[in-house]
């Protein structure tokens, strides 16, 4: 199967004297752009109390992606699982998936920011166990009924959830990981992978290769059927590379808010120490101030970008398709690309398009 491509709705918020409802706008634009350029869906990132990411509530956005769309494939996510109890969270997506049967799947993880775990009072040394406790809920009520449940943090009588989801057995799960041990850890469940680079962007190359082999690795020895794997990538696409890191600076700015949100958290200094399983970190409140997120302030070279790190990809369409081919390859079964990095988003529909026309007929499967 040829490889599919994704865009993200990330609500990247950083001038916040601007109205969010046009926040909201430009993500809409964005998905009914996917739709009609030919995109295979959309990924709808969540996070609360600032505005890295300002969208309290992906299932609800997601629904709103499903009514306005007829053939694009809708993920919510990531859905930290320890913020919402699971009967809620499995209720809501079985609503969801009859709005867009077929459509729907469902990205989950433990968190990787401390936050907003301190706000809602969960201890993040916690949050691995109430993501695994939270998770097998989900997919028993899911197939189950009268599901009683006697656990470390939820226990329950009794329980059906009404309606079952649309999809059969359910829809499908993606687990956010970004280590060794936690893609081991989706392959072994038989689950689906979203990884990304553990620190946001500029990710070596070399790291995305040890990921996938661990994977499916993990997958073999389990004898689980192997799951499907997307990879998110910042993308641009132009005439040349010079035009094509016209984003650059975006990218940047982006980051830096990522990297004061997971400061402390670990190191990026070796492939060992970006691939171990993150930690919270200890973020200090004046990292947010009114919601304001108060970004780093690294500065990387765009000089030897394509030399220097598998993402972010800022290239022409004829690299990028050499790229994408090559993760083809390795097994890569999606790409999500992120390309709402803070540009108007009439210049990201217009890359959109130019990355539908150009980058994408390269992937056309006969089978589709």
């Amino acid at each position: 199967m040829a490889l599919k491509f994704w865009v993200t709705a990330p609500f990247f918020y950083p001038d916040m004297s601007r109205p969010w409802s046009e926040v909201l706008n430009d993500m809409l634009r964005i998905v009914d752009a996917a739709e009609e350029l030919g995109f295979e869906g959309v990924t709808v990132n969540e996070n609360h109390f600032q505005n890295y990411v300002t969208n309290p509530s992906s299932l609800t956005f997601s629904a709103l992606a499903a009514a306005r769309t007829k053939r694009l494939r809708i993920i919510p996510g990531i859905v930290v699982l320890p913020y919402y109890h699971p009967l809620l969270i499995a209720s809501e997506m079985s609503m969801l998936d009859h709005l867009a049967p077929g459509r729907i799947g469902i990205g989950v993880a433990r968190g990787g920011s401390r936050y907003p775990l301190d706000r809602l009072g969960i201890d993040p040394a916690d949050s691995r166990a109430i993501y695994e406790e939270s998770l097998d809920i989900i997919r028993r009520v899911w197939v189950e009924d009268d599901v009683t449940h006697d656990g470390r943090f939820f226990s329950f009588p009794p329980t059906t959830i009404v309606p079952k989801p649309a999809s059969k057995p359910h829809p499908d799960v993606w687990v956010g990981a970004q280590s060794v041990e936690g893609v081991r850890k989706v392959a072994e469940q038989g689950l689906n992978l979203i990884t990304a680079p553990n620190f946001g962007t500029f990710e070596p190359h070399g790291d995305l290769e040890l990921l996938l082999k661990s994977y499916n690795e993990a997958a073999s020895a389990s004898g689980a059927p192997r799951g499907q794997v997307m990879v998110l990538r910042h993308t641009w696409v132009g005439d040349t590379e010079e035009e094509a890191q016209t984003a650059f600076p975006h990218i940047v700015n982006e980051w830096n808010h990522y990297m004061a949100m997971v400061k402390g958290s670990g190191s990026t200094q070796t492939r060992d120490s970006r691939l171990t399983a993150r930690g919270v970190g200890s973020m200090s409140d004046d990292v947010i101030v009114a919601g304001q997120v108060r970004p780093e302030t690294e500065s990387p070279s765009a000089e030897g970008l394509s030399e220097k790190f598998d993402d972010p990809v800022l290239t022409t369409p004829d690299r990028m398709i050499a790229k994408f081919k090559s993760y083809e390859e390795l097994g890569v079964d999606h790409v999500a690309c992120l390309v709402a990095t803070g540009q108007p988003v009439s210049d990201v529909i217009a890359n959109m398009e130019k990355m539908a026309a150009e980058v994408l007929p390269a992937f056309s499967d006969s089978s589709d």
